[in-house]
């Protein structure tokens, strides 16, 4: 079994830069962890939300059939390019070929550099310009004020730099001024964009961002590239350059800065704010775009998966018989409808693929800026048909606000409709971009809405790279098995046995959710689960969690009672109850644009811009929008609804619908930091424990510590052993809600390996037979220098049958001693006191309580078994560690409040074995001279540090 992505450190994916705000890709990493962990070779694994053909280039480079449906035509348009990378010598010579592509009696390139020709002011030679720049005056038109040119002679004659610039001339004004691009070009470029309805004006805005000799160059550019025969490989890598030639071919590249962002809003383009702009030579622009698409193939070739060239094929079919190793389409319900009737007519002839995992992210929540910048970019790429699937009248509207319901609502379609397509042992892995507890939520309850049960759930830590994950069962599949750590599991191993009386029981371990009564959704019952579920984890992890780390697994555990599927039937039947005198208004939302039924049901669907949609009522959802929640910019008021024209609709105020993901999210937050829940405490910010002394008595070792003794038991057992390897084994130990984090097992591997060991062998000087006679000798130590101190000394019963220098540590004391009743000494259950490794005490007087450890197990001594001990003034305690341990106590403590108030409040003090044997070595142990030496860092150690000077 592969490791978990949750133990994989991930590295953000790379992208061009156009698809990094558009479609950022999820690291390859989290996806190789997936793949390998879900799936055999020859398996299919699909992504329903694509984002460039990352997932199915992963697939494909580890011997598996990949499916993808891509997000949007510009997606699509780059995983031509990742799955298949063409040859940087044939993209070279496709690009020189362009280029010098005949254009009257000179070239496509020279005749676009014509059109910025310019002269050099001081050795009068002929140039193309790289920039004019142009300033926008306050109360009148924009003026060119300076320009920037490139001369190789002057910098062969005059020295400096080839870059050069100046005031325009005359003749430069009178060419700026010029419309080389006259009307059959305006109205080709024109034609290329959809207009949405109410929007006529929007594509003269667009091609207005540029200059008329800006456009004719764009223009000559995307008809050769359109005109041309080439592969198609090469064409996408074309294309996908002059994508990143428009914007810094535009007003939109000011001066000074970077390539500003496009917004439209109410059918308007939001214009510049810069004073002064760029007029781009756009043959110029076309180059770094090139360059671009030429590094990020050439870093394709030579990334970890090498030169990987996948055979597409066109359908399902394809795929089945072997033919093809991936299949990539623009996704929507047209798709899906489609992929529907291949598998049926797959199962006909007998040749029935099933899907093994289903593997990606969630479809991206729509956004003004982005919706905006992919109308631009898929009508100037790839043209008018293209740009028809995205949802252009919503630019037409107020700003886009998406709530999370709509990204569960789009999930639960996609899934609902590839759920006859996957094999009932196969598995739903989506890995969350951003957003938190919410983004966890929406892909939690639309997997629930579709009938698949959530089995895992997990936001990432901080310094992780992405978002978490959440993992999915279809209806009917088999739960997975607990977790194998040394504290068990706590939690129920089988969701289905999780105390749900609505599951009723079937031939799967899961019950689909048809077999799920009507019992309506109770918030009362599902915060009792809230609170139930997080001291159930608590109590397995046996330390403090912080709030995002129980979201996942509180998420889990509502799911296996049945409160998910409750609360998104109950969504819907706020919808489907109205009833008939109710007035609903119909002006159009936010929802009703990203979603209409009427105009996406036989279009590509817009991806990351519009959910597929059904015109039939659906679980869970609106009966016309089928979104999950009404979130119209409208305002309300006394008389009825004012929609978002300003008319007064219908006769009673209707109470918006909360958003789920937001109403699911509100109820576990409350919960957690309800005033009167005394089951638990919030310790630190967002940091949660067990506020029940009976609960925290049964809570199992601190997670901490027991992935410290697992580190150190793989590293003394298994020999030399690669860190990929040491990992993968890591995570069969612990799963769940006891995976912990990758910075603790770091922690732990850094404090154990030898600094003998390579990345490709780990191995620990670590010895458990000399640290044992270590401690022995120790104990010896303390036993004859509390002797020579003038205490009493008690050794542990554990400790006595032990032999240094020929002698049992029983013999270090006398038989007054040895008989000593503990209870006497201190305060404490007699039990505890002999499992401390050694006691100084002169009765009624003062008491030393010693601990030995050379390990960084601190959970027994200083949480259960010290706190069993009551303080008092005339109790000390000391912890004694191996110094190799430092860092990592210190690490522990960092992250562990309880140990530290555990330290504080328990009169603890830290010494290091080192330490302790020289204070030891005294004629007369002197309690005074410890001071200098206690701490992780001593004042000892700091007495060589350097004086500064001021």
């Amino acid at each position: 079994m592969a490791a978990p992505a949750l133990l994989v450190r991930a590295e953000p994916g790379f992208t061009l830069p156009a698809f990094e705000r558009l479609a950022p890709p999820p690291a390859p990493e989290l996806l190789a962890a997936r793949i390998e962990a879900h799936s055999a070779p020859g398996d299919i694994v699909l992504d329903l939300h694509g984002r460039g053909g990352w997932v199915a280039r992963s697939a494909v480079d580890h011997q598996r059939r990949a499916l993808t449906l891509e997000s949007n035509p510009l997606t699509r348009l780059l995983a031509e390019l990742v799955l298949r990378p063409p040859d940087l010598r044939h993209l070279d010579a496709a690009f020189s070929a362009l280029g010098s592509s005949p254009r009257g009696d000179t070239s496509l390139r020279l005749a676009i550099g014509d059109l910025f020709a310019t002269r050099c002011p001081t050795c009068g030679r002929m140039l193309a310009l790289d920039e004019l720049i142009w300033e926008q005056a306050a109360d009148g038109p924009a003026h060119p004020v300076r320009r920037l040119f490139r001369c190789v002679v002057c910098r062969d004659q005059q020295g400096g730099g080839e870059a050069r610039h100046a005031d325009p001339d005359e003749a430069d004004i009178l060419r700026a001024a010029e419309d080389p691009a006259r009307d059959a070009v305006r109205r080709s470029l024109r034609d290329r964009f959809p207009i949405p309805e109410g929007g006529e004006s929007l594509p003269d805005q667009l091609l207005g961002l540029h200059t008329s000799r800006q456009l004719l160059g764009l223009s000559l550019i995307l008809d050769r590239i359109e005109s041309d025969l080439r592969a198609a490989p090469l064409e996408a890598a074309l294309r996908l350059g002059f994508l990143h030639a428009v914007l810094p071919a535009s007003r939109l590249n000011p001066y000074p800065g970077r390539v500003g962002g496009l917004r439209i809003s109410g059918g308007r383009i939001k214009p510049p704010t810069a004073g002064q702009w760029r007029e781009r030579n756009p043959w110029l622009a076309f180059e770094d775009g090139f360059r671009l698409v030429r590094a990020f193939v050439q870093r394709l070739e030579g990334g970890a998966q090498g030169a990987l060239q996948a055979r597409l094929g066109d359908d399902l079919r394809a795929l089945g018989e072997g033919a093809a190793t991936a299949v990539a389409r623009v996704g929507g319900p047209t798709a899906l409808r489609a992929l529907a009737g291949e598998s049926r007519e797959a199962s006909r002839s007998g040749l029935r693929p099933r899907v093994r995992l289903v593997l990606g992210q969630p479809p991206l929540r729509p956004s003004q800026e982005r919706l905006s910048f992919a109308y631009l970019a898929t009508a100037w790429t790839l043209g008018r048909d293209a740009a028809a699937g995205l949802p252009v009248d919503a630019l037409v509207g107020p700003a886009i606000r998406a709530p999370w319901g709509w990204q569960a609502t789009a999930l639960r379609r996609s899934l609902e409709a590839v759920e006859p397509l996957i094999a009932r042992d196969g598995r739903v892995v989506l890995l969350l971009e951003s957003g938190g507890a919410e983004a966890l939520a929406a892909a939690a309850l639309g997997g629930s809405a579709a009938g698949f049960r959530v089995v895992a759930a997990r936001l990432a830590e901080a310094e992780e790279e992405w978002g978490g994950l959440v993992e999915l069962l279809p209806p009917g599949a088999v739960g997975p098995h607990g977790p194998r750590t040394r504290a068990g599991s706590v939690l129920p191993s089988l969701p289905g046995d999780a105390g749900d009386p609505q599951i009723v029981p079937g031939p799967g371990l899961f019950a689909p959710a048809e077999r799920i009564d009507s019992r309506p959704f109770s918030e009362g019952d599902a915060a009792r689960s809230v609170t139930e579920t997080a001291v159930q984890i608590l109590r397995a992890r046996g330390e403090p969690a912080r709030t995002d780390r129980l979201v996942g697994e509180i998420v889990v555990g509502l799911d296996r009672a049945g409160h998910l599927r409750r609360l998104v039937a109950g969504e819907g039947s706020r919808h489907d109850q109205d009833e008939p005198g109710d007035e609903v208004d119909d002006a159009p939302t936010d929802a009703d644009r990203l979603t209409d039924a009427d105009a996406d049901a036989d279009r590509p669907d817009a991806g990351g811009f519009g959910a597929a949609s059904s015109g039939a009522r659906r679980r869970g959802t609106h009966p016309r929008t089928g979104a999950w929640t009404s979130s119209s910019p409208a305002r309300w008021s006394e008389g009825g609804r004012v929609g978002a024209a300003g008319g007064v609709r219908g006769r009673q105020p209707r109470v918006p619908v909360p958003d789920p993901v937001e109403r699911l999210v509100a109820l576990v937050r409350d919960e957690l930091s309800r005033p009167g829940n005394g089951r638990l405490t919030e310790i630190e910010p967002e940091r949660w424990w067990l506020a029940d002394r009976q609960d925290a008595d049964q809570a199992a070792n601190p997670l901490a510590d027991r992935v410290e003794w697992a580190v150190y038991s793989l590293l003394s057992t298994a020999g030399p052993l690669a860190e990929a390897a040491f990992f993968e084994r890591i995570a069969g130990l612990f799963s769940g809600h006891d995976l912990p984090d990758e910075a603790i097992v770091r922690a732990c591997l850094q404090s154990y390996r030898s600094l003998a060991s390579t990345p490709d062998g780990l191995v620990t000087s670590e010895d458990l037979l000399r640290r044992s006679a270590d401690h022995a000798e120790l104990v010896a130590l303390l036993a004859e220098g509390g002797h020579r101190a003038g205490f009493n000394v008690w050794i542990g019963r554990r400790e006595q049958s032990r032999t240094v220098r020929g002698r049992r540590l029983s013999e270090y004391l006398d038989e007054r001693e040895r008989n000593a009743y503990l209870p006497l000494i201190a305060r404490a259950p007699s039990e505890d006191l002999q499992a401390l490794s050694c006691i100084w005490y002169v009765r009624g007087r003062a008491t030393i309580l010693w601990e030995l450890k050379w390990t960084a197990m601190l959970g027994e001594p200083l949480l259960r078994r010290g706190s069993r001990i009551p303080n008092d003034d005339q109790l000390v305690r000391f912890l004694a560690f191996a110094p190799e341990r430092t860092e990592l106590i210190r690490h522990k403590l960092e992250r562990s409040p309880l140990l530290r108030a555990a330290l504080e409040d328990g009169n603890w003090h830290l010494l290091k074995w080192n330490h302790l044997s020289s204070w030891l070595a005294a004629d007369r142990p002197d309690l005074s001279e410890l001071e200098s030496l206690l701490g992780l860092d001593p004042v000892a150690e700091r007495s060589g540090e350097q004086i500064p000077l001021f």
